[in-house]
């Protein structure tokens, strides 16, 4: 389910970025459009938008200039004062030059990710807009104009080992322990990177191929290892920039490409 987020703040809270002003105060936003009537073939009129085709052609234009890296062209697709909330406090973006100065303290890499991995056809839409990914990103319409009217900060406490997206590192680690505690060796096997290194007693090995592994499975995936795999909670967790680290160090985990993988066991 995705978690919606807070995307108007009824207070303005200044704070500092490295010892520099991260946002000034600025006004609130104006009220979004009202709706004057409903349109079941208009997916986003909830959110005050009366032809759909409005919002197809702003949101490819958006995916574009983020996609292109070109913080001037989104900067005209926001609506401002616009609101960024990160750490349960809001900071007011007042305006065009302010947005770009800040662009990739703003457009985080996830809010990025977020944003081209979003079809225009599956956002969630509400009285308070049209939001992207998990809340990351909020349009509207405000004074008759499409925009960006609210950005969230989600926080990932696995950044420093690569992985991109915190709910996708937990949904691996949770059906990875499924699995184990199912007996389901072919798909253990799918959650590993390949070679894999195993390393006991001071020596390394590598299992180079998923059948390799599942042929030897009972002397890779030790008692010990199960244990303390089923055991670890993904939020205690050890971070550092050579992976995750489950249980005292039995098994690592790390973003291959585009995918979590088993990189490493320590039996």
């Amino acid at each position: 389910m995705k978690k919606a987020a807070i995307i108007l703040s009824a207070s303005i809270v200044l704070a500092t970025f490295s010892g520099q002003a991260w946002a000034n105060q600025g006004t609130t936003a104006s009220t979004p459009a009202a709706i004057t009537k409903a349109d079941t073939n208009n997916p986003y009129y909830v959110a005050g938008i009366d032809n759909p085709a409005e919002f197809t052609t702003y949101y490819a234009k958006l995916q574009k200039a983020v996609k292109d890296n070109k913080p001037e062209e989104v900067a005209k697709l926001v609506s401002y004062p616009m609101n960024l909330n990160k750490d349960g406090k809001t900071f007011v973006i007042s305006n065009k030059d302010e947005f770009i100065k800040k662009y990739d303290r703003i457009f985080t890499s996830r809010v990025r990710e977020q944003l081209l991995a979003q079809k225009a056809d599956k956002v969630f839409v509400n009285w308070k807009g049209i939001m992207v990914g998990e809340g990351d990103l909020w349009i509207g319409k405000l004074d008759n104009k499409l925009g960006v009217i609210a950005v969230n900060i989600i926080n990932n406490p696995y950044e420093a080992a690569g992985i991109k997206n915190a709910i996708e590192f937990e949904h691996f680690l949770s059906k990875l322990q499924k699995d184990v505690c199912k007996g389901n060796k072919s798909e253990v096997a799918n959650s590993i990177a390949f070679p894999l290194k195993v390393n006991h007693n001071g020596k390394s090995i590598e299992i180079k191929s998923k059948k390799e592994f599942i042929a030897n499975y009972n002397k890779i995936m030790t008692a010990n290892i199960k244990k303390k795999l089923l055991a670890q909670k993904a939020d205690k967790v050890v971070v550092s920039w050579k992976g995750v680290m489950v249980g005292d160090g039995e098994l690592w985990i790390g973003q291959t490409g585009e995918h979590i993988k088993v990189f490493a066991l320590n039996q």
